[in-house]
This record gives structure tokens, C-alpha cells and sequence, in this order.
């Protein structure tokens, strides 16, 4: 399942900068507020360092209504974290006006391990230089600190952020937010200008709607300990202190701490905080297995399903929020393939939306390769005997369906066994298959299948094929590594792939497909024919 994401915001609500849009600076904090802040902040690092392994807790990121690393006990507090065995990435909001000098001198005088320190870098265009912000992101960076930098969407700042994106280092990420307060939706042109700058800029626009089922693996923390699961969703029913008590009976007994059961009535994720901390399968594509840090993966490759992944349960396209991740991937220069058991006609036409951004595919359950580098195609078919179909014949005896072939010329390259659509079938008749098919066909030891299912679809392709060694195999057509790659589905039939690219991934889940495969897509046999 992987660790989970902690986000905590203290009752600091004041800031150096004298930014005019923003209240913060126009409040100051008395001695006494600092104090409790500070008070609130070190216990919640204190229960980190004594509970982390029963709260399995892999991230935290600071996010603070205001300037945080100004204030010390901020920089030894993540200092600290950094240090808890087990914990994987500890990050922090700021403006970045410390300084990169003294942000480093005080992180590993603390002994602060640097290379799990996250930077969230904004840029305030009233307040701070280009060049002495660079200039800090760069010396960070070359530190060995993962940082990213941003801003908001002001029009007026447009041409102000195209400098400071020519001033970055070409490794650090540039990011746009959608500007709150602009009272008017962006003009084409404008989008496309900011999408120059940040090719993510799209998905501030195209939000994804609320669903509490991807947020099982955070959770925000406040500095008074009231739970949320991200900064827009309602108050849980269980304090952080709570939780941690809970976790203390936990480690006695060996046991994990569950999280509270998560609560959201957001009809969309509507900024970053909500919609980047989400484990769904873009977000881990794009930005690893700790997306809220908002730092980029730089992939080569990326191989996507296409039922319940690329297109949710119940929608019939890949929506607007997905395609704008899709486009943004191709505009920095990864390939994209499919990585589906529908044979590429129809993958092609279930994904008309987004089609033209892919370079190619797994098909067919990985028996059918495709994929096209630097305007040449290749392409390869795993091929079966064709007297499995006689074998199929035999086997029908007992059993309600269809056989659907699949050739490309004269190679056989896959079967479907279709059912009524409201007849599914197990595992066990997919092995029950395999074990008739070896034992009834003379040439299946020089050409072994496989058979999995997929609802009221068997599936049968030679035994070599699958969506693994479809990855393996283009990844070597690319010249590539498969850990430059990334892979996302939600089957059985997908964890080998994303294993092999080292992807986080939840336990498999026993779908039916939103579109079971229809008799035209293959050739039906001569006895099953109407015409």
C-alpha cells in the first residue's frame, strides 16, 4: 500500500512579505501566539519521532497560512523529521526570503538529512528579485535538496514568470496556480502562454471531483490536532492526539494504527492541497509516490490501462483532468502507450479524446506490441497454434460462451471466450483452462498460452505475453530503462507492470469491464456466424 502523507498547519498566520493581495502581512502575531505555535509545532514533531512506526508515515509537508522558516523551531522541527528512521521526505511552503545560505547552515547544523528535505518554492513578483531567488534555487539544488518553484496566475506577471522560468535551472519545475481572484476565466491565449510555462498549468482548470476513496493514505493535521483529510474537506471525528494514542497500543502489539475513515463533501478538488495529495494513478505517474511535494518525475515512457484507469467506472472517454496530464506528459517529451487487453482498434476508438497523443501500445493482453520512435513503427505479435481452437471446441462441451479470434494475416495471436454479459468468470476456470489446454493439446509445450479473466470475457494469449514484457520490450525498442518508465492499471493484470517500473500501487481489485469486448472486434467462427 505504501506510507502515507501527513500535511500540517500550525496557527501561524503571519508573514514578512507586504504582499498587496494578501491579508497575512497585515497580521502581526503577538509573542504569546508565536509561542503556542512553536508549542503546538514541537509536540507534533515529538509524536512523529515516537510514533512513526505504527502511523506509517512516509511524508510530511508543511503548509503554513503564512512565512514558516523564518521562524527557528520550523527549521530544526524538519530537521528532526528527517531524522526518524523510516521517514522517507519531509517538505515546507515558503517564500524562499531565508535565504539558501542560512536555510542550509541551520538544516544540517541540526543534522538534517538533505536529501530528504522538499522545497516548495513560491515566488511573490511584489516582493522578491528574480535573480536572488534563482539564485537560491539553484545553490539548494545543487545541495542535493529536491525543490520546486511557482506562483500565482497573474496576468500582469506574465512576462515577469517567463524570465524567472529562464533563470531556474532546466531541472527545477516551474509551476502556475490558477489565480483565485481573477473574477474572469482565462482567454485562450492566456492558457496557452501559461501551459508554455508550466505544461501542468491545464489541471488547475480541469479539477477532478471530490472522491474520499483516493484520499485513504493522508491526512491534515491542524496545530490545535483536529483531523481533516486535505485543507478543503470537513473536520474529522478523531483528534491527531487521539490517533497517536492509538498508535502507542499499536506498537505493543505489533499492529499498523488505522487512519480515521476519511469525509469529504467537495464536489470537486479545487486547488493543488486537495487535488495533488490524492493517490490516484496520475498524480503517482507524475509525481511519484509523494505527489504533494509537487516535484515532477522525469520519465521517458509511460504505459497506461485503459478500463477504471485512463477511463473511470461508468464514463465512456478519458476525461478532461487525465487528458491534461496526458498532454502535459507528451509536451515534456515522455512517450505515451496504451496498456490494455483490448485489441488497438478498439483501444483506439475508446480513447478517441486523447489517441493522438499516444506513441503506440501493449495490446491484446500484451500480445500485440506496437509503437512508433522517431517517425518509424514498429511492431511484433506473440502467435499461438492454431489448433487451440479445436481444443477450445472440446472444452466448450460444458461450458456458455463464444470464441473470439483474433489474427493478424495468418497468426493467431488471441482468444476471447465471451459469456452473457452478466456472467462473469473466476480465476479458477481461467486455470482450469490453462490445465486442459496442456493436457489435451499435443503442441502446447511448443506453444504455451496463458488465460485470464476480465469479467464475462476469458482471455487467452500465448504464454510469453503479457503487459510486463510488453513494457520490457519497448522500453528496449526506446533505448531506455524500464525504471525510466512509469506504468499505472488496476488489475491483476497490471501489477507486473507496474512492479518493474517501481510504481506504489493499491491491492488489485476484482472489476468488471466497463465495456466488455463486443463480438465484432474479433472473428467469429464459422458454426457461430448468423450470415
Amino acid at each position: 500500500m505504501g506510507k502515507r502523507t501527513v500535511l500540517y498547519r500550525g496557527i501561524l498566520k503571519s508573514c514578512n512579505y507586504q504582499c498587496s493581495y494578501c491579508p497575512l502581512s497585515k497580521r502581526p502575531m503577538s509573542e504569546r501566539e508565536l509561542l503556542k505555535d512553536r508549542s503546538q509545532w514541537e509536540e507534533f514533531v515529538c509524536s512523529l519521532e515516537e510514533k512513526q512506526q505504527a502511523l506509517q508515515t512516509g511524508a510530511v509537508m508543511v503548509v503554513p497560512y503564512g512565512e514558516a522558516l523564518i521562524h527557528g523551531w520550523y527549521r530544526e522541527g524538519l530537521a528532526r523529521i528527517t531524522r526518524i528512521p523510516g521517514m522517507e521526505a519531509a517538505g515546507i511552503q515558503t517564500n524562499l526570503s531565508i535565504g539558501a545560505k542560512k536555510l542550509l547552515e541551520d538544516f544540517t547544523g541540526q543534522g538534517g538529512e538533505v536529501e530528504k528535505l522538499r522545497i516548495w518554492a513560491t515566488f511573490h513578483p511584489e516582493m522578491a528579485k528574480i535573480q536572488v531567488f534563482s539564485q537560491d534555487v539553484k545553490e539548494l539544488s545543487r545541495a542535493g535538496i529536491r525543490i520546486c518553484a511557482g506562483a500565482v496566475g497573474a496576468p500582469e506577471h506574465l512576462e515577469l514568470l517567463k524570465e524567472l522560468k529562464k533563470a531556474l535551472p532546466k531541472e527545477v519545475y516551474l509551476w502556475i496556480n490558477a489565480m483565485d481572484g481573477l473574477k474572469r476565466p482565462y482567454s485562450p491565449e492566456e492558457i496557452r502562454q501559461w501551459e508554455e510555462i508550466d505544461p501542468y498549468f491545464p489541471r488547475e482548470l480541469f479539477t477532478p471531483p471530490g472522491d474520499k476513496e483516493l484520499c485513504r493514505k493522508r491526512l491534515f493535521v491542524e496545530g490545535d490536532g483536529r483531523l481533516r483529510i486535505c485543507n478543503i474537506s470537513p473536520v474529522l471525528d478523531k483528534s491527531w492526539k487521539e490517533l497517536c494514542a492509538e498508535a502507542e497500543s499499536s506498537l505493543d502489539s505489533g499492529n499498523r494504527v488505522s487512519l480515521p475513515e476519511p469525509v469529504c463533501a467537495r464536489k470537486r478538488c479545487s486547488c493543488y492541497l486537495a487535488y495533488g495529495g490524492r493517490s490516484d494513478f496520475l498524480n503517482q505517474v507524475l509525481f511519484g509516490p509523494y505527489p504533494m511535494f509537487r516535484i515532477p518525475r522525469r520519465i521517458k515512457a509511460a504505459f497506461f490501462d485503459i478500463d477504471n484507469t485512463l477511463i473511470p467506472q461508468g464514463k465512456t472517454a478519458v476525461p478532461q483532468y487525465t487528458a491534461a496530464g496526458l498532454k502535459a506528459l507528451k509536451a515534456l517529451g515522455c512517450c505515451l502507450f496504451f496498456a490494455t487487453s483490448l485489441p488497438k482498434k478498439e483501444a483506439l476508438k475508446r480513447c478517441a479524446n486523447v489517441r493522438d497523443l499516444f506513441d503506440g501500445g501493449i495490446f491484446a493482453g500484451g500480445a500485440h506490441l506496437q509503437a512508433v520512435i522517431e517517425g518509424e513503427k514498429r511492431e511484433y505479435f506473440y502467435e499461438m497454434k492454431e489448433d487451440i481452437i479445436l481444443g477450445l471446441k472440446s472444452w466448450k462441451k460444458r461450458q456458455d460462451f463464444r470464441i473470439l479470434a483474433f489474427w493478424q494475416g495468418r497468426i493467431l495471436y488471441k482468444i476471447t471466450l465471451l459469456r452473457p454479459h452478466q456472467k462473469s468468470w473466476t480465476e479458477e476456470e481461467g486455470e482450469d483452462l490453462e490445465k486442459y489446454l496442456e493436457k489435451h493439446m499435443a503442441a502446447s509445450p511448443e506453444k504455451p498460452v496463458r488465460a485470464f479473466s476480465q469479467g464475462n470475457c476469458l482471455q487467452i494469449v500465448p504464454l510469453e505475453a503479457s503487459k510486463e514484457n510488453g513494457v520490457k520490450t519497448i522500453c528496449r525498442w526506446l533505448g531506455i530503462s524500464v525504471k525510466e518508465a512509469a506504468a499505472a492499471g488496476d488489475s491483476k493484470e497490471d501489477l507486473g507492470m507496474m512492479r518493474l517500473t517501481g510504481m506504489d500501487f493499491a491491492p488489485p481489485k476484482t472489476i468488471k469491464p466497463s465495456h466488455p469486448e463486443r463480438p465484432e472486434q474479433g472473428f467469429l467462427l464459422p458454426e457461430q456466424r448468423k450470415d
